[in-house]
């Protein structure tokens, strides 16, 4: 099971580790140092959202699009998406993106920029597909000839900015420390090794030895984080249509009814 701890442990634990007076208090301590530490733990935490998808903060959005609208808003702890989770799934096809600008100008202004496959873009803070969704550009069933609008389901994943846990309110979370109890998404002892490594760079000190315990404390767990794929010196694609890969070991009846 992974350790869980909550903002108060990991300065308490930092802390002390640098030989300095363990703190009773974070957020309500009127001591600067501890006031420093908070300062320091929050930029560690947004540090690290953006060093590593962890798998405690991959969260799913779902979007159902609606007739004429083109831009969706993005979810309130979106941090980045996890690249080519981009799906269609009414109709079982990736989303083609995201595109530059450039391209996008040419979708919208060139002669020829349709198609079945919606294409996508993140600006302004909104996800904005192509073309906009309607009976004739987006159809489904018979909804080109009712001209009744039926949506499409997109999926995809992405990376959240939320670090800490409500300690007494189910699924609440936050991107800053907002409370001693808050828990501490995050792997506890790289964000401990980080937090050192920051105050020590604060202070205008040497850092080699806190920088060799942050990046060994980091590659050990962030390879044990989700595990990971058997590698190969010949990749191939794989085929989502029937084949080797996908039909199980077994005697078939094959076309003239003998079997294999």
């Amino acid at each position: 099971m992974a350790e869980v701890r909550n903002v108060l442990w990991v300065v308490q634990q930092s802390m002390v580790e640098m030989g300095l007076p363990k703190p009773n208090e974070v957020v309500a301590s009127s001591d600067a140092t501890v006031q420093q530490m908070l300062a320091l733990l929050n930029r560690a935490g947004s540090d690290m959202v953006l060093g590593f998808p962890w798998e405690q903060l991959i969260r799913e959005w779902i979007i159902t699009t609606e007739e004429g609208v083109s831009e969706y808003e993005m979810p309130a702890d979106w941090s980045y998406f996890i690249d080519q989770t981009q799906w269609d799934r009414t109709n079982h096809w990736p989303l083609l993106g995201p595109k530059t600008a450039q391209e996008w100008q040419w979708l919208k202004g060139g002669l020829l920029s349709s198609g079945p496959r919606l294409r996508y873009r993140v600006v302004s803070a909104k996800f904005e597909i192509w073309p906009v969704p309607s009976p004739a550009n987006t159809p489904t069933g018979d909804s080109v000839t009712t001209g009744v609008f039926a949506p499409w389901t997109l999926a995809m994943e992405y990376v959240a900015d939320t670090w800490l846990k409500d300690a007494a309110t189910a699924n609440t979370y936050y991107a800053s420390v907002q409370s001693d109890t808050d828990i501490v998404l995050l792997d506890p002892w790289v964000m401990t090794a980080y937090l050192k490594l920051k105050y020590w760079e604060a202070k205008g000190l040497n850092t080699a030895a806190y920088t060799k315990d942050f990046l060994g404390t980091w590659e050990a767990r962030i390879g044990k984080n989700k595990g990971a794929p058997m590698l190969t010196l010949a990749p191939r694609a794989r085929t989502m249509l029937i084949g080797i890969n996908n039909i199980p070991d077994g005697s078939w009846n094959v076309g003239n009814g003998s079997s294999v």
